[in-house]
Formats: structure tokens, C-alpha cells, sequence
């Protein structure tokens, strides 16, 4: 057995033991508090024994996610002191459970809470924090066996302030998770402080019971463990600056309405001399309710501002945006006007995987990917690079994103129209200047000559018709063939030009003649079908000629990869205004086909005359389509 195994067992062991215990530890309290009730006296440990199980609970929750975490150690000593604190009291021993419950809640709990950074920064400020926790809980401990309640109230503030104290030294040390591990311990004793007050306030305005007292500070007392409990276990499961603020928003509202109505009762009450009618609180609750949400957006604005930054207007981003697609501005400017306005590190415009513009620094572990859409077609996206510290957008961030997200894909459209017009028009012009090349190679190196040599022929026969005519005859004869040679090859030229075939016997027939004598790639007759109108109306002439050679290139290659030997092609009038080629073949293609000069040409002839083109090869086939429109675009 390796030593990780061994440990890994040890490990494990020891946390089977430490659940069983606690689990022990609990149902006997739980059962000694139903066996033997405490006094009215005693009841606090009631208090004990619910908070003890949910530090159980917590505890459980810690070890079993980070065992070697130092807070699943403190809190199991928390929820063992509070759990152990009734059983000690029933038997006999009121002070010793005194200092249990006392020292769980003011030293233990806290020392857990300030190690929910399981790597703390090396700070000697920390370490004082601890050692102040330690002195002011023992404090705290002792003044309650000593049943001194000032001293217990003062060391227990006192410990609770060297809390605050540890909490906002982590604040500041730390960054990334670990500052959001600190954040969620500042809500919940954020929360725990708050509900104590509250119930406080309950008990100077309504009699409660200490039995009822003592739930419910047991209830009160469980925000802060349900805190260290996340903070140690899962930080990232939510953002807790959005809990915050929904917590804060609601409690500065609710703050806020109560002062309200309160002022208005209580300026009334000076001015009138007594307290208003019922009329009058009735017109008050109405009145705060017709402002609640419009100072609701403001408070929320301004919390926003505190814990996320300046908020995104997206009327002001939308502007700016259209300014600079208005000015033709390039992809680069659309993210830096957009990386301003957002306030993010980085952003991105990303087509096919591959990042078209940039803006910042990009960390795509931590960013939000955004589809760009344009008339259903999926043009890129936009990845946006999250801010420090955040698991995602913010709400008006995410707004921005919405509301550019239409225009930045209508300008990759319309940029990636721009590109495939100026890569046509490339092709265009090569395939002119290559075809102006061969016509100039095929006339000076083919018919210049055999026209130079007509016209001294010609001179020869001039010359010899006094002195020799029968030879001048002679020489006037083999002109005749010289002059047929030199047709033949002007011919030739032109049929390089455009098929002799389409003017002589139309498309149909024309491929039909092509693609007759092919055979098969084993030498077996190939046999293809076609199907076509009986009569096409008037084609123009490039889109003829590109249905001719995409027809003739498509049979050919079938022919080339598939093991079949029938085939069918199809032409047809798709619309009013379209021409369909459909070449399909039902047998098993024996190779791939793999882009050559006559695939990538037939795709140049399409392309050309603002056709599409199509090529789906499967184990059961191959079909090529080609949809050609018969009005070609200038």
C-alpha cells in the first residue's frame, strides 16, 4: 500500500469518526433535553443544543468537501462545546456548560469564521486578531462563571470587535475567491448583527416568552455558521455582492419608508398636537408606495456604483456604437468603444473559433460568450472577459450586450459580404487576366505565325506568277491549306472560349455528348440519367456555360471516386429566376473528394454569377448542387 493510499485511509478514518462522534455527541443532547427539561433559568441551552447541530452540520459539510480546512476543525470543537454544554449541566456542573456554550460562541465560532481563508497571507495583524479573540472570549467566559454581566457584555463586544477587526484585514489581503469567501463571512455576521437588533426592538415593543426569546436567537445565531459554511464550501455558487445588494437595497428601503412615515407622523403629531386620523396614514402608506420604486432604482443604482462600478448606459453605448459603424470604423474600435462603456479587461469579436478583433486582455476560463445573430445565420460571437472578482455580467452590462448585439452582427455581416465581394471580384479578374494571358500565348505563338507565313506565302505566289505559274499555282494551293490551318485554329481559341457544343446543340445535349463516352473509374460504363425540361428558355451566356462545366466536373468526379455506375443529373427550373443542376450518384464513394483545381473551379464559375454551390459526399453517395441565378448582379 502506497503512503497517499495509507493516508488517504487515515484520512478518512478519522473523518468517520469525527461525524459519528458529533452525530453521537448531538442525539444525546437532543435526548437529554427531552429526558430531563432544563429550568426556566437554564433554557439557554436550548439555544446550545440548535446551534450545535447546524455547527454539526456545518462541520460535516466543511471536512467531507476540504478535510485539511482548519474551519471544519474549529467548528467541530463549536458544535462539540454546545452539544456537550447540556449534558454537562445535567450533571451538575452550571458553570463548566457556562464556559463551554461561552467559549464556542466567542472564541471558537470566530476563529473558525476568520479561517474560511484556508491559506492566509503571512500578516502579523492576523495573528494579533486571533490572539485578541482568544483573550476577550476567555474574558467573556469567565465573567459569566463569575456571573459579573457588565464585564461579560464588554469582553463580549469586544470580542465581536476584533472579529470585525480580522475580517477586514482578510478584506484587504486577499483577492479573488478568498476576498469572496471574506464577503460572504461580512453577510453573515452582517445578518446575525442585524436580526439581533431586530429582536431586541421585538422585545421592547412585544412580550415574548424565554422559551420563544431563546428559539429565536437560535435561529438568529445561524447566518454567520451558514456563511463559513459557504464561504469554506462553495464561494462561487453565487455572487455574493448581488446578495448583498439585494439585502442592502432591501433594508435601506425599508429603513428609508419607516423614517418616512414615521417623520410625517411625528412633524404631524408637533404641528397638529395629536397623532392623524385614520384617514391620514392610509394617504401616507399610498404616497411612500407611489415613490418605493423609482427610489428603489436610484438606491440600486447606487449600490451597483459601490460594488460593481460605474453601470453601463446602454442609450450611451448604443450611440457611440453607431457612430462608428456609421463612420466605417474597423472591428478594433467597435470593442474599445464597447471595453469603455462595459468597464471589463478585455473583449472579443470570434468567428469560426478564430478571434477576428480584440480589445484588452482576454481570459477565456473567466469571460461570457454572446451569439451574434443575422437573419437566423450565426455570424461570430462576442466574448466578453468578466471583471475581477465576478462570476458574471452585471445587469446592465448584460442589458448592453443585448442591446448591441443585433448591430455588431448585421456589421460582421456586412463585412463578411464586403470580403467575399472583394475575393470574387479578385477571382473575376484573375480568371480574366489568365484567359487574356492564354488567348495572347495561343495567338502569338499559334495563329501570328501561321499568319505570318500566309502573307509570304501570299508574296511568293505574286512574285511567281510571271516567271512560273504552275508553280505560283502550286504555292496558291498549299496557301488554301495554310489558310484552313490557321481557321482551324482560330476555332480552337474561341471553342476554349466557350464549348462549341453549347451554340451547336443546346445545354442538355451538349453535356449530354460530354459525358456519354465516360466509363467508370474500372473501365465499366458509366450510365447517367437526365432529366430535364424539354425546352429551357433563353440562358444567358455565363450562366450556360457554368451549368455545362459544373454538370461535365461533377459527372467526372463521380465517375473518378464512386464504385457505382449510374448516375443522375437533373436540371430544372427552381423559380422563376434560378436554375437548378442536381448531379447525384447512389453508389459508395471508394476515396474523399479532396478540393482540386476542377472542384475549386466549379466553385469560381458559381461564385461568379452569385450562385451556390453544394457538395455533400456520404458512405451512400455523393450530389453535387448548383442553384444558378438567371439574373446575373453587376
Amino acid at each position: 500500500m502506497t503512503v497517499r493510499r495509507q493516508a488517504t485511509l487515515l484520512v478518512g478514518t478519522s473523518l468517520a469518526a469525527l461525524w459519528t462522534g458529533l452525530a453521537l455527541l448531538g442525539a444525546v443532547a437532543l435526548a437529554s433535553l427531552w429526558v430531563t427539561p432544563p429550568s426556566a433559568s437554564d433554557q439557554w441551552v436550548i439555544w446550545s443544543v440548535m446551534v450545535g447541530v447546524f455547527l454539526a452540520g456545518s462541520c460535516l459539510a466543511v471536512t467531507a468537501r476540504r478535510p485539511g480546512m482548519a474551519a471544519g476543525r474549529f467548528l467541530a470543537g463549536s458544535a462539540a462545546a454546545l452539544l456537550a454544554a447540556p449534558l454537562v449541566l445535567a450533571a451538575g456542573a452550571p458553570g463548566l456548560a457556562s464556559v463551554l456554550a461561552v467559549l464556542a460562541a466567542t472564541v471558537t465560532v470566530p476563529l473558525a469564521a476568520l479561517r474560511v481563508v484556508d491559506r492566509r497571507p503571512p500578516s502579523r495583524l492576523l495573528r494579533w486578531v486571533d490572539a485578541a479573540v482568544v483573550v476577550t472570549g476567555t474574558g467573556c467566559a469567565v465573567a459569566a462563571v463569575a456571573g459579573v454581566e457588565p464585564v461579560q457584555v464588554g469582553a463580549a463586544i469586544a470580542a465581536g470587535t476584533a472579529m470585525c477587526a480580522g475580517t477586514w484585514v482578510l478584506f484587504e489581503v486577499t483577492a479573488g475567491d478568498d476576498r469572496r469567501r471574506v464577503l460572504w463571512l461580512v453577510l453573515g455576521a452582517a445578518a446575525t448583527t442585524l436580526g439581533g437588533m431586530l429582536l431586541f426592538a421585538a422585545e421592547s415593543s412585544f412580550p415574548m416568552g424565554p422559551l420563544h426569546t431563546v428559539v429565536a436567537t437560535g435561529v438568529l445565531s445561524l447566518p454567520l455558521p451558514l456563511a463559513v459554511t459557504v464561504a469554506a464550501v462553495a464561494p462561487r455558487r453565487a455572487d455574493v455582492r448581488v446578495v448583498i445588494r439585494g439585502a442592502a437595497v432591501l433594508i435601506v428601503m425599508l429603513v428609508l419608508s419607516a423614517a418616512v412615515y414615521e417623520g410625517i407622523v411625528a412633524v404631524w403629531e408637533l404641528v397638529v398636537g395629536a397623532r392623524p386620523g385614520k384617514g391620514v396614514p392610509a394617504l401616507l402608506a399610498a404616497a411612500i408606495a407611489a415613490g418605493y420604486h423609482p427610489v428603489r432604482l436610484r438606491v440600486e443604482a447606487s449600490m451597483d456604483e459601490m460594488l460593481f462600478g460605474r453601470s453601463a448606459d446602454p442609450v450611451e453605448t448604443l450611440t457611440r456604437l453607431g457612430t462608428d459603424l456609421t463612420a466605417g470604423a474597423p472591428p478594433p474600435l467597435w470593442l474599445h468603444t464597447l471595453r469603455a462603456t462595459l468597464g471589463v479587461p478585455g473583449i472579443a469579436l470570434r468567428q469560426e473559433g478564430a478571434d477576428v478583433a480584440t480589445a484588452g486582455a482576454m481570459d477565456d476560463g473567466h469571460s461570457t460568450l454572446t451569439p451574434l445573430r443575422a437573419g437566423g445565420e450565426h455570424m461570430g460571437d462576442l466574448v466578453v472577459c468578466l471583471p475581477p472578482g465576478h462570476l458574471r455580467l452585471p445587469r446592465a452590462a448584460t442589458s448592453v450586450i443585448e442591446l448591441v448585439a443585433a448591430p455588431l452582427a448585421q456589421a460582421l455581416h456586412a463585412a463578411r459580404l464586403s470580403e467575399q465581394l472583394i475575393l470574387s471580384r479578385g477571382r473575376v479578374v484573375t480568371a480574366l487576366e489568365e484567359e487574356r494571358r492564354r488567348m495572347r500565348r495561343d495567338l502569338h505563338d499559334g495563329l501570328g505565325p501561321a499568319l505570318t507565313g500566309i502573307a509570304y506565302t501570299t508574296d511568293a505566289a505574286v512574285n511567281l506568277i510571271a516567271t512560273d505559274p504552275e508553280r505560283a499555282v502550286e504555292t496558291l494551293r498549299g496557301l488554301r491549306t495554310d489558310i484552313g490551318d490557321a481557321i482551324t485554329e482560330i476555332r480552337r481559341i474561341v471553342y476554349g472560349l466557350r464549348p462549341r457544343a453549347l451554340d451547336e446543340l443546346g445545354l442538355v445535349d451538349a453535356v449530354r455528348q460530354r459525358i456519354d463516352p465516360m466509363r467508370a473509374a474500372d473501365g465499366r460504363s458509366l450510365t447517367v440519367t437526365i432529366d430535364a425540361p424539354d425546352r429551357l428558355p433563353p440562358l444567358p451566356a455565363a450562366v450556360e456555360v457554368a451549368a455545362y462545366r459544373v454538370a461535365v466536373e461533377a459527372v467526372t468526379n463521380i465517375a473518378r471516386h464512386s464504385d457505382g455506375t449510374t448516375a443522375a443529373l437533373t436540371v430544372e427550373l427552381a423559380g422563376p429566376a434560378l436554375l437548378r443542376v442536381t448531379v447525384a450518384d447512389s453508389g459508395r464513394c471508394a476515396e474523399p473528394w479532396t478540393p482540386g483545381v476542377g472542384i475549386q473551379s466549379m466553385y469560381e464559375r458559381v461564385e461568379e454569377i452569385g450562385g451556390i454551390l453544394t457538395i455533400r459526399t456520404t458512405p451512400r453517395g455523393a450530389t453535387v448542387t448548383a442553384d444558378l441565378p438567371l439574373a446575373i448582379p453587376a
